[in-house]
């Protein structure tokens, strides 16, 4: 279930957060090259995993925002 605010945001807004959540995987995974790099082993992709998940999230509420705005 979605949260009233969270249902509120508009296309530009959704869009806005998803850039922003992109920005910060990129910086995660930047940061994961560079601790295999330095200690020879995978760590842990905890923060991706979740930052990946949320940008899941907003795709699907921006999808679902455009379906409903649809008029049949």
């Amino acid at each position: 279930m979605v949260s009233k605010e969270f249902n509120n945001l508009n296309d530009e807004d959704l869009m806005y957060i998803e850039t922003l959540l992109a920005r910060e995987l990129a910086k995660e995974m930047e940061q994961d090259k560079t601790w295999q790099s330095k200690n020879g082993y995978h760590r842990p992709h905890q923060k991706s995993r979740r930052i990946l998940s949320c940008m899941n999230a907003i795709k699907s509420q921006r999808h679902i925002t455009k379906v409903r705005a649809t008029k049949w």
